[in-house]
């Protein structure tokens, strides 16, 4: 599905969670800083990324501390994770295509949810502390 052209109702949301925080432009750079590397909302030119950011900030709860507030999963870097994992893991397409179908019966990442995509990176991890559990270098036959 493409992005909407009028992403009017997003933002129209934005500023009322922004009302309801409590937050005032200075507070909303901080957070926009750590969660994507810069101060202005003008400067969140995928939908995806306004996505996640308005999901972040409906799980806030009023008057928190955008220094240390939960930050948005962010899809680029759930796919850069489980990149690395795989890699790690020493797996091949093949082999993260089959937890894929038996986990969620799908065929490729970009078919799960970002939600999915953080389980599967999940599973991912749990392959690998296994792994690296039962390898002689960690005291396991």
């Amino acid at each position: 599905m493409a992005d909407p052209d009028d992403w009017s109702e997003e933002l129209a949301e934005l500023e009322r969670l922004l009302r309801q925080l409590g937050w005032e432009r200075e507070q909303e750079s901080i957070y926009l800083q750590r969660a994507f590397g810069h101060p202005s909302r003008s400067r969140l030119i995928r939908y995806a990324d306004l996505l996640a950011y308005l999901a972040a900030l409906r799980q806030l709860e009023p008057g928190v501390d955008p220094a240390q507030a939960a930050l948005p999963l962010r899809r680029s870097d759930l796919l850069r994770s489980s990149d690395g994992l795989l890699a790690s893991l020493g797996w091949g397409a093949a082999q993260g295509r089959a937890l894929l179908e038996r986990e969620f019966n799908l065929a490729s990442r970009q078919q799960l949810s970002d939600d999915d995509l953080l389980r599967f990176n999940d599973l991912l991890a749990q392959q690998l502390e296994a792994l690296t559990a039962s390898s002689p270098e960690h005291g396991t036959p």
